[in-house]
């Protein structure tokens, strides 16, 4: 498949899903204001760092190995299986023996029923989306992802007439329910499309060694990263003395959006890893300041009309309660520039089993955001959160500039500064290598 069919593939199929998510956020929004959605993002968070530890980022391994062909597709399903059981159980019993203090209205079995079914069905889309996207394959998954979003869209929004409190309990419900569905429909597809069900067997040994060791770096790199993107979540939620009862759920809304800006450079890292991982190591580097302008470029305009839209959309999309939105989000927009192109050259070091230059970078940026929010979030708020966590992946894109620039000898300017001939670069780049 040439290197710009995987990329616009990418960007349709994951775009499409992408657009479902944006549909189901605004509705969960909407439905719960920002109190309310505040405290599902809140628990929902929570429920990702347990994912983040629990899976040990595996699914990097299993992206980087698959696409090697180094471990075979029905070793790495049938442990993805296997090891989705073992942390569901185990969050079974952590929660059941250890939890005790239900949240809000809702009972221990009800937060229980929220956890395993998100867990579980989380862990297992990281898992065999990371297997269907090694194979390069975006339409199968990303559809069903779509179908189950809208499906469950339509549902709320045709339950409409029913009892508000008994609507409002069977959406959350519902909502969670969801990502265990898809899950196993992610799960089933692959073994039925791979024909695994007549050849099940592990990874041996050696197989475990290579897929661990690749995996437990990658997960160093992205638990720091994951802290690094949330810990300010943290911060306002419980050290903050000058929010009031909105602000935590307008805070995570104004996260939610910087992460649709993040969509169209995580889907073209999604590729680049691969390729790189395959061996199309000088292509994809010749390429990636070609990109990262041509984001720049595009993010510029939407950004642009967004600053001057903001104030009244925010609340208009999202509802009435959504009315600290808008200068959060103006200060994080240079973090939003900053991040897009953090994606793309993280995808490409990991590609080249060069993760620890991820990982120092991210480190600079997470003490830089732990100091300025322990120091700024209290008297400051979530204006201060949003600042503080620009200046943080500022950081970290500089470092990761310096490096890149010192090993290849390509100016930093040309990641940021347009030419006359990008779009014609751009589709030459795009048009003319083929993926291994």
């Amino acid at each position: 498949m040439k290197f710009k069919q995987i990329i616009f593939s990418g960007i349709f199929w994951r775009g499409l899903y992408f657009v479902t998510v944006l549909l189901l956020n605004i509705m969960v929004s909407r439905y719960f204001h920002a109190k309310g959605s505040g405290w599902i993002y809140y628990i929902t968070n929570f429920f990702s760092l347990i994912i983040l530890l629990a899976s040990l980022s595996l699914e990097s391994g299993m992206t980087y190995f698959g696409s090697k062909n180094s471990i075979s597709v029905n070793k790495l399903a049938t442990f993805s299986l296997v090891w989705s059981a073992a942390v569901s159980l185990m969050v079974v019993l952590l929660l059941y023996f250890y939890y005790h203090r239900p949240e809000q209205e809702y009972t221990r079995s009800q937060f229980l029923f929220f956890s395993v079914t998100y867990t579980t069905g989380i862990l297992l889309t990281s898992f065999f989306c990371a297997l269907f996207y090694a194979q390069q394959n975006y339409s199968l998954p990303n559809t069903l992802l779509a179908v189950t979003n809208i499906l469950l869209v339509m549902v709320v929004f045709f339950s409409g007439s029913v009892a508000k409190q008994f609507a409002g309990q069977f959406f959350l419900h519902l909502y969670f329910f969801n990502y265990m569905v898809q899950g196993i429909l992610l799960s089933i597809a692959y073994l039925v499309k791979n024909k695994i069900f007549s050849k099940w067997s592990l990874p041996g040994i050696a197989e475990m060694k290579l897929l661990f060791r690749f995996s437990l770096f990658a997960f160093f790199n992205n638990l720091i990263f994951f802290l690094l993107y949330r810990v300010d979540y943290w911060f306002v939620k419980n050290i903050c003395r000058t929010c009031v009862e909105n602000d935590l759920g307008n805070y995570i809304q104004v996260s939610k959006i910087a992460q649709m800006f993040l969509l169209l450079p995580v889907i073209i890292a999604s590729a680049i890893f691969p390729l790189t991982a395959a061996g199309l190591k000088s292509e994809v580097k010749n390429g990636l300041p070609v990109l990262a302008r041509a984001i720049i470029v595009f993010y510029m305009i939407v950004l642009s009309f967004l600053v001057i839209t903001g104030h009244w959309l925010f609340p208009w999309v999202y509802g009435s309660s959504f009315d600290r939105m808008y200068l959060p989000f103006i200060l994080l927009i240079p973090g939003i520039f900053a991040l897009s192109t953090i994606a793309l050259i993280t995808a490409y070091n990991s590609g080249k089993n060069k993760m620890v230059i991820n990982m120092k970078g991210s480190l600079l940026g997470l003490f830089i955001i732990i100091a300025g929010d322990w120091l700024l979030i209290p008297l400051y708020g979530i204006a201060a959160a949003a600042a503080v966590s620009s200046i943080g992946y500022i950081a970290y894109l500089v470092y990761l500039l310096y490096v890149f620039k010192n090993e290849y000898d390509i100016p930093v300017s040309k990641f940021f500064i347009p030419a006359k001939a990008d779009w014609k670069r751009l589709q030459q780049m795009l048009s003319s290598h083929e993926a291994n």
